[in-house]
């Protein structure tokens, strides 16, 4: 999709509105500017309470859904009342699960405070079915961690641990969602639509703000971006890299081992388990991006 935007000279923006939210633009500036040090960890939450989507056999699809299409480009399986709707993110081949549906709100705020711009270098992960007894083929509870071995002038060593619960209802750090910046002299936790705190040294708590996400701020960026020519809050690039961070979380959870990833490539090395899993399976009579 990066390619075909650029090829086409198109404006792109996807929907990490978080990116056009005051609340947090303001949060990224002050961390820029050294509020906190040299931030070099970032840990990451998704702690909510889900829905479970049962056990249920295949059946005809209902009468108006053109099932085939429905199915796209993904392997053809029998109909299935808990992948319709809303619930298709929690099957392998149609979605991302809740770190691809929800964390990746806050896997791209944390990548942006961290100022890391490119892939990482390093996966590694745990989880699985913990709580729900269903068909939901991703985990309920995981724990990634990812490293980027330079980053900036200084080739500074940077890590991000992302952790997901979603069968409770308990905040973190008073928050649902959200990510907590380390610096070298302070930290600055980021509610995903609450507010955040800044402390310094001592945790000595020295600003705090309240607000929420803001969708229509999103949306004029986005126009205004069309208008005038320029690149949008959440260009399309920067949506590669964050919903990256899902894809791979998901695959280092899935063989439940370190990945050594080639930023440059987009390749997982020495892994043939793990490597073909970068790419998904294309039914024949369906297109595909060049190159897959």
């Amino acid at each position: 999709m990066v390619e075909a935007a650029r090829r086409a000279r198109k404006v792109c923006q996807v929907g990490t509105q978080s990116r056009s939210t005051e609340m947090n633009r303001t949060a990224m500036r002050m961390i820029r500017e050294g509020e906190i040090g040299d931030v070099l960890s970032v840990r990451v939450w998704n702690s909510q309470q889900r829905r479970t989507i049962g056990r249920l056999m295949p059946s005809e699809p209902p009468q108006g859904l053109d099932y085939e299409n429905w199915i796209g480009p993904a392997p053809m399986v029998a109909h299935q009342a808990n992948r319709l709707h809303g619930q298709w993110r929690w099957w392998y081949a149609f979605g991302t699960g809740d770190m691809g549906n929800d964390g990746v709100h806050d896997l791209d705020v944390a990548r942006w405070g961290l100022g890391v711009d490119t892939h990482p270098s390093t996966i590694t992960a745990l989880g699985g079915k913990y709580f729900f007894d269903d068909d939901q083929e991703f985990p309920d509870t995981q724990t990634v961690i990812f490293e980027w071995p330079r980053v900036g002038p200084n080739n500074q060593k940077k890590q991000m641990i992302f952790e997901q619960r979603i069968w409770t209802p308990y905040k973190m750090e008073g928050y649902e969602n959200g990510c907590a910046f380390y610096g070298t002299r302070g930290m600055f936790i980021v509610g995903h639509s609450e507010g955040w705190r800044l402390y310094g040294p001592r945790n000595q708590e020295r600003r705090t703000a309240v607000g929420g996400g803001n969708l229509l701020a999103h949306h004029r960026n986005f126009f205004e971006c069309i208008r005038n020519d320029q690149t949008p809050n959440a260009d399309i690039e920067i949506g590669h890299l964050s919903s990256s961070l899902c894809h791979l979380g998901n695959i280092a959870t899935r063989v439940r081992r370190v990945l050594n990833f080639d930023p440059r490539t987009e390749e997982i090395q020495s892994d043939k388990d793990a490597g073909p899993m970068v790419r998904r399976a294309y039914r024949d009579h369906w297109g595909r991006p060049r190159g897959v």
